[in-house]
């Protein structure tokens, strides 16, 4: 006798076909259902023993006939179904979620069941298990071909994982019902569908939308026309979104970015106004018709209303610090400072404030009261720039006692920056021609950190030139830790091109490094330096000539020089020398091109 899988279901299961399976903790979702489920599935054991509900105890002659084969019949529940749901549910219980996971997965395919298949869905989707969750998500299209929810949970799925093509089918199935999340999904995605995508939703959402008007619907189409640049249908879909509701902020947002990407200002300023009358307005309203105030040069009235703003969310800190970012950009310095002050009484923990104070202190050239702001700050993501800057601020020689033991206290109370503290020390002291000192500090550092890559090149670069099997010692420890450094292979092939004979080896090097990183500047001039050398020199004018493009320094333009005299190209050498003379006039690098080619010293 066979039992019909709805009755496992009733009143169990079904319990898990809601939405409160997407708040519930997995523990107290597989709990809740083991406790209710193994009522029924007991009961269903006892059915499918006998329908009389009798036992008969075996005989010790009894013979125990075989079991049958396991039959699966759409719908009835046997006993393999029955086993696999309750080891599914126990293992739940024990958060042994793969076995749960997978034993529903394997029912799903075997039972064809829509209610098991919404069951492995969920519980894919809540261990975030993506291939399962597709898995689990068509067996349930196959078993409800009706139901929305499951090919909108694989539509969204493929959406967020950049498969568009494939999720535009499955948005044509369940469109019909509508689905607010999938569309925001599809206008989050959208700037980065390929042009057919773009078109092909299109397609799709028109057609959606003359069946149906729906604003969400609308100002997605507007979002994918731009995206294709059709600014004037993204506009039309926009305005007939906010015709339809006009409160719909992300339509209102749309559209005053449309026009501001068009600078126009003013008719976006008048886009967003009818939303500040509320009580209280939307933040990213707020905000947005603030930074288009500064746009417009309408200083005062933006200056206002960006008080007014931190004002109206006193107990949003973020909002408030953006605001303080924002009129110091606009060299509102004073409203500024006051902001930053005011967020340092409120929220003392934080001291990235500091660091802006700083700079405002900087700007205005008072160094002791950056300094001060500086060395405050805590926050990882600025903190390295404050030393920097408090590097800068000491920048002259006599400073240097003071500055390194800003820099010695702070390892010692950060030392889990100190390697880059180190670097940034003896950076500032070769600077100033500590080198020396600098070789000191490295050192000191090595001794606690000996297989740091940074401070092995750091070091290498800080070394006399005349001691190039210690530079070549340095960088061939970096490349034993990082094969793969391009900065350290094109430094020692850069290295023995100038200071050894050994080309093609340096050769070798560079060209590794190129591979890895082929837009560098300085690795391009590497190329056209070793291949000059190798006397390669219409090779070397055009790999020169790409790093002189990109990055125009004197001792790039001075190879450039030197390649193009040896390629025969003696006029552009003599212009390109006289050029770079001007703006650099007692450059060493261009006095050695203009000695090397013979060209007289202006």
């Amino acid at each position: 006798m066979t039992t019909p899988l709805r009755f496992i279901y009733s009143g169990a299961i079904n319990l898990f076909a809601t939405d409160k399976i997407s708040k519930m903790k997995a523990p107290t979702l597989v709990k809740t259902a083991a406790t209710s489920v193994a009522v029924t599935l007991i009961a269903a054991l006892m059915t499918l023993s006998g329908c009389t509900g009798k036992f008969s105890k075996p005989g010790p002659d009894t013979e125990v006939p075989p079991l049958a084969p396991v039959e699966y019949h759409p719908g009835e529940l046997n006993r393999e179904t029955l086993y696999e749901l309750i080891v599914a549910e126990i293992a739940g219980q024990r958060k042994e979620f793969d076995l749960s996971l997978n034993n529903y997965l394997h029912q799903a395919q075997m039972t064809g069941d829509p209610e098991i298949a919404k069951r492995a869905t969920y519980i894919a989707q809540y261990l975030q298990r993506d291939d399962q969750l597709l898995e689990a998500s068509k067996l349930w299209q196959k078993a409800e071909p009706d139901n929305p929810e499951p090919y909108l949970i694989s539509a969204s799925l493929l959406l967020r994982k950049g498969d568009f093509t494939a999720a535009l089918p499955l948005l044509r199935k369940a469109l019909h019902h509508s689905d607010k999340q999938t569309l925001m999904i599809i206008s989050a995605q959208a700037d980065k569908f390929s042009p057919e995508e773009a078109d092909a939703y299109i397609k799709l959402l028109e057609e959606h939308a003359s069946k149906e008007t729906d604003a969400t619907l609308l100002t997605t189409l507007g979002i994918l026309y731009g995206v294709q640049g059709n600014n004037i249908k993204a506009l039309q879909r926009f305005n007939a979104a906010i015709a339809e509701d006009p409160d719909h902020q992300e339509a209102v947002i749309q559209k005053a970015e449309l026009l501001r990407s068009q600078g126009d200002y003013r008719q976006a300023i008048k886009v967003l106004e009818p939303q500040l009358a509320a009580d209280q307005p939307d933040q990213q309203i707020f905000t947005l018709y603030v930074q288009l105030l500064f746009q417009s040069k309408q200083t005062k009235k933006a200056v206002k209303q960006a008080l007014l703003l931190v004002d109206t969310f006193p107990d949003e800190p973020q909002l408030t610090f953006y605001t303080a970012l924002l009129l110091l950009e606009n060299e509102q310095v004073e409203q500024s400072r006051s902001i930053m002050q005011d967020l340092l009484q409120r929220y003392p923990d934080n001291t990235t404030p500091h660091y802006y104070l700083g700079l405002i202190e900087q700007h205005e050239g008072n160094t002791e009261e950056a300094i001060s702001h500086f060395l405050k700050v805590k926050d990882p993501n600025n903190i390295l720039q404050a030393y920097r800057r408090i590097g800068a601020l000491l920048d002259h020689p006599n400073n240097r006692t003071r500055l390194q033991n800003i820099l010695q206290d702070a390892r010692g109370s950060m030392p889990e920056i100190d390697i880059q503290l180190y670097v940034m020390e003896a950076e500032w002291l070769n600077l100033h021609d500590f080198k020396d000192a600098a070789l000191s500090i490295l050192d000191e550092a090595l001794q606690l950190h000996p297989d740091d890559a940074n401070l092995l090149y750091t070091r290498a670069m800080t070394l006399d030139p005349q001691d190039i099997s210690l530079i070549e010692k340095d960088l061939r420890q970096v490349l034993a830790l990082e094969p793969d450094n391009s900065m350290a292979l094109n430094a020692l092939g850069y290295t023995l091109t100038l200071y050894t004979d050994r080309f093609d080896e340096a050769f070798e090097l560079i060209s590794k490094a190129l591979a890895l990183t082929p837009d560098d500047p300085a690795i391009l001039d590497s190329m056209g330096w070793i291949l000059l050398k190798q006397g390669k020199a219409a090779e070397a004018v055009g790999f020169l000539q790409q790093a002189y493009d990109e990055f125009p320094d004197p001792e790039v333009s001075a190879h450039l020089i030197q390649a193009y005299h040896a390629a025969g190209q003696q006029q552009q050498a003599l212009q390109l020398l006289k050029q770079e003379q001007l703006k650099h006039p007692d450059n060493e690098f261009l006095i050695e091109a203009a000695t090397s080619i013979n060209a007289p010293l202006d």
